[in-house]
């Protein structure tokens, strides 16, 4: 990972995310994708996924849950944040 080209976002999903197997979907869906960071339940009931990897990578990976997981999510926020060389692919973070 050349952190000089990457990207990283928090990318909070709002909807009926919860309870639904959405972080398992967006781990699963990442699985061979070069791309690494969390996903996590948050105390609102929305999902925030914290995901860094190259910028096409990362997109790949937002259309394949936006696809995957429509019928739940309702909104999507997307904040930019610096890379952070994270590691170790995506993981749920409890």
């Amino acid at each position: 990972m050349d952190s000089d080209t990457n990207v990283r976002y928090h990318v909070r999903f709002i909807g009926r995310v919860q309870g639904v197997g959405f972080r398992m979907t967006c781990v699963s869906l990442a699985k061979n994708l070069p791309v690494h960071g969390t996903v996590r339940n948050e105390h609102d009931g929305s999902v925030l996924l914290d995901v860094e990897g190259e910028p096409v990578e990362v997109e790949r990976l937002l259309k394949r849950i936006n696809r995957e997981m429509v019928d739940h999510i309702r909104e999507t926020e997307i904040d930019e944040r610096p890379p952070s060389k994270q590691t170790g692919g995506l993981r749920i973070r409890y």
